[in-house]
């Protein structure tokens, strides 16, 4: 617990640095990477419209897969930035499915060998558990700290009808197991609240501590990255109602509790925005946008350096927009979070179960990853 206490001590005086440093608008080095290596996806969720955006027979999008960044594109990319690069903390490799790569383990192993430091892990459905498990076999091979994420929305049918696949269920959970099995540790199940399993939170969570995973689970988001940003939103007030009070029982985990408090209106989201900052997201075709929920590019990875597309005057004035944001999308949470750690210090000095955060966070959540 002191080890802990000393960890977070030093990162609130960090995260001082850099809220200076933005305040006087002065460049940092970026700490996380949120890589969308592919659209392609095998899954049809009921929330998500990615699976659609190489549909040859829709007329909403206009995507080709031939323009995603190629291999050596990646390369360059890496090798080109690689200074601007040095305080890269972790890159999360996503889609679409990202395992419908054929190179995706090409992809992971050029960054490990110029990158060696970083933390990096896929996220999946699971849907292609042998596939999966050959490349996991591969990544492991020359790094041995891999972490995987598999999507978990409900138990059996509840989850196959959210991701429109038969036997979707069975096919994450042979996934999860091999994982296990290769001795991968860092396995977590993000599930995403939709109005088919808003109630089973308790029972999917039941599922994966079970399984000896790290579960979260989160709202469907609107936006261009998803497919869908004109859906409208879809949960009645009694459907909202339930799921704070599945939350109830995650007062320990800093984004699910301030999920709850954010939607019966307890409190506003008091953490800083630090996406397009100290975090970005590089889509398929190399553009580099804040956060996968705004679809404002600061410019391309094939076409300038990246610290020189972050730094310029258009850079800061989309930044600026992101003052007024107050989403709780998870993955920019948790890099936000990290950088300015006195909002999660906030919510521990609030909480009346101050011990039990403190274990949690000390096993392996949040505070582990400073």
């Amino acid at each position: 617990m002191i080890k802990l206490f000393m960890l977070a001590k030093r990162r609130l005086f960090s995260s001082l640095g850099y809220k200076l440093s933005r305040g006087l608008k002065k460049p940092v080095k970026p700490l996380f990477i949120n890589f969308i290596v592919t659209y392609m996806c095998n899954s049809k969720c009921i929330m998500c419209d990615i699976w659609q955006k190489y549909d040859k027979d829709s007329d909403r999008f206009k995507k080709n897969i031939a323009d995603e960044l190629t291999l050596n594109d990646i390369t360059g990319f890496v090798k080109r930035n690689k200074e601007f690069l040095s305080d890269i903390k972790s890159i999360g490799f996503t889609g679409g499915e990202a395992f419908l790569r054929k190179d995706i383990v090409e992809i992971i192993k050029v960054v490990h060998s110029q990158l060696p430091w970083v933390d990096m892990g896929v996220q999946t459905n699971g849907l292609l558990p042998d596939i999966i498990r050959a490349k996991m076999r591969e990544i492991l091979s020359f790094y041995p700290n891999f972490k995987i994420a598999v999507s978990l929305d409900g138990i059996g049918d509840v989850h196959n009808e959210v991701r429109g696949i038969k036997d979707a269920y069975t096919k994450a959970l042979t996934t999860i197991q091999y994982a296990k099995e290769l001795g991968i540790s860092g396995i977590t199940c993000g599930m995403t609240l939709t109005p088919v399993n808003f109630n089973k939170i308790r029972e999917v969570a039941k599922q994966v501590e079970a399984m000896g995973c790290e579960f979260s689970c989160f709202m469907a988001e609107n936006c261009e990255y998803f497919g869908n940003p004109d859906r409208k939103k879809q949960f009645t007030q009694e459907q909202l109602k339930v799921i704070t009070e599945e939350l109830r029982d995650f007062q320990y985990h800093y984004f699910m509790d301030n999920l709850r408090r954010q939607i019966t209106g307890e409190s506003k989201r008091a953490l800083p925005c630090y996406s397009g900052y100290t975090s970005y997201v590089i889509d398929p075709y190399g553009e580099v946008h804040p956060c996968i929920l705004r679809n404002e590019a600061f410019g391309n990875i094939k076409g300038k350096a990246f610290r020189d597309m972050v730094i310029n005057r258009q850079a800061w004035e989309l930044r600026k927009k992101l003052n007024s944001c107050k989403c709780w999308c998870e993955c920019e949470v948790s890099s936000s979070a990290i950088v300015a750690p006195w909002d999660v210090a906030r919510w521990i000095l609030k909480s009346r179960d101050k011990m039990t955060i403190l274990r949690n966070l000390n096993k392996k959540t949040l505070l582990n990853r400073l």
